[in-house]
């Protein structure tokens, strides 16, 4: 049972979906603060940044766990690795926006 999590493949995919969620939640939460303090131009910028890599984490995310279906070692490790991501990413968006602002 174990081994089936070890495979390369799904941690490599698991990891790239895992970029494009924190970097998707960064920049949501970046351009959050950004529109309540009426930063018209960064809030503008942050969201077609995070909506590109929102495009791309649900072509990865959905994609294959839809494919293989949401039972599957695969689906498991994306979504286990896209959970976390949304965590590090809220954080550092949280965390960068005080240095912006």
């Amino acid at each position: 049972m174990i081994r089936q999590y070890l495979n390369r493949a799904y941690w490599k995919t698991g990891f790239v979906a895992f970029i494009a969620m924190m970097l998707t939640d960064l920049f949501a939460t970046i351009m959050v603060v950004q529109e309540a303090h009426y930063n018209a131009t960064l809030a503008g910028a942050f969201d077609v940044v995070g909506y590109i890599t929102s495009l791309i984490c649900t072509i990865l995310a959905v994609g294959d766990v839809m494919k293989d279906g949401w039972k599957s070692p695969k689906a498991h490790v994306i979504i286990f690795c896209v959970s976390i991501a949304n965590f590090v990413g809220t954080y550092l968006g949280v965390e960068l926006s005080k240095v912006i602002h």
